[in-house]
């Protein structure tokens, strides 16, 4: 049997401020990470995504794989909170020669049984809430040592059937996304390989109120993986991987300091509709970047943009 010993240093760029962006972000279930060995590894696999997992780490790395494989993981979510919640993940590849790989995965997280109770506190029966989300993956090398993949994917969260209240529509929402990645083989050096992804890419999550919709948990990585020992029954590697969501949200900010949030419309003129901003057409209410903002404003802190990044 073939051992791969791995030491991992893997470094995630999400200090706290962060975190609080990730809890602004929506379905953010798509993050939770399958498989054992790269729960074992700190999760650091976008350098490495060499099996059946692959399409979840970093679709790039089908195209260096032969063959066909399916993993199944079957995991107790939790289980000192609830015994229900559980998180199921199936991942599958297979090599079509001269046409490339095709992979996916399919994954289920169950959040167990609840009470409904209405806005007055009367009890309104039990439901279950669920997630599932399903991808469909392609990779193809373009050359001997690089290859790229992406993944098309839809997801649906069922949180509850009604909402409270006077809310109209249902707690349930479906959403579409894609993921992009790229792998290097030999990178500057012949044992060092290189990955990046950029997954969780498409419109934002809404349920009842679309006017409340949250950006995707749009994530993107750079991982290393570098061969430190090699022969016939024993590999030994150092990964690291750098991650960081890409999601800036922000507060309510009195920017022109005249003690009012908002109350002008983004031509900076009073309005008592669109009153989102202040007389110099800055916004102040409350709001999330949009990605292609985002990938620039994540990465700098809330001293300086007055954002919750």
């Amino acid at each position: 049997m073939r051992l791969i010993y791995s030491i991992v240093a893997a470094f995630l760029l999400i200090c706290s401020s962060s975190l609080n962006a990730q809890s602004e972000a929506g379905a953010i279930f798509l993050l939770i990470s399958p498989g054992a060995r790269a729960g074992g590894m700190g999760e650091a696999q976008v350098a490495v995504a060499n099996d059946a997992y692959a399409s979840y780490w970093n679709p790039a790395g089908l195209a260096f794989q032969e063959g066909s494989e399916i993993a199944i993981m079957h995991v107790n979510w939790l289980p000192n909170l609830a015994d229900d919640l559980y998180y199921e993940f199936l991942g599958f590849r297979r090599k079509f020669q001269n046409l490339g790989t095709l992979g996916g995965h399919l994954i289920y997280l169950n959040l167990g049984e609840q009470v409904r109770m209405d806005e007055y506190a009367q009890y309104q029966g039990k439901f279950t809430s669920y997630m599932m989300a399903g991808a469909i993956s392609y990779s193809s090398k373009l050359s001997s040592s690089s290859s790229f993949g992406m993944n098309a994917k839809i997801s649906y969260q069922h949180l509850v059937e009604l909402g409270t209240g006077s809310e109209k529509g249902s707690g349930t929402s479906t959403d579409f996304g894609f993921d992009l990645g790229y792998m290097k083989k030999g990178w500057l050096t012949p044992k060092l390989d290189l990955g990046i992804t950029m997954t969780n890419i498409g419109p934002k999550v809404s349920f009842i109120d679309p006017d409340q919709a949250d950006p995707q948990p749009t994530n993107l990585t750079f991982g290393f993986a570098y061969e430190l020992f090699k022969n016939e029954n024993n590999s030994f590697k150092v990964v690291y991987d750098v991650d960081k969501l890409l999601v800036s949200s922000y507060p309510d900010m009195d920017w022109d300091g005249d003690g009012i949030i908002g109350g002008y419309n983004s031509s900076g003129d009073e309005s008592s509709k669109n009153n989102n901003y202040n007389k110099n057409g800055k916004l102040e209410t409350a709001h999330k970047d949009p990605l292609y903002k985002a990938i620039f404003t994540s990465w700098v802190d809330d001293w300086l943009l007055g954002g919750d990044i």
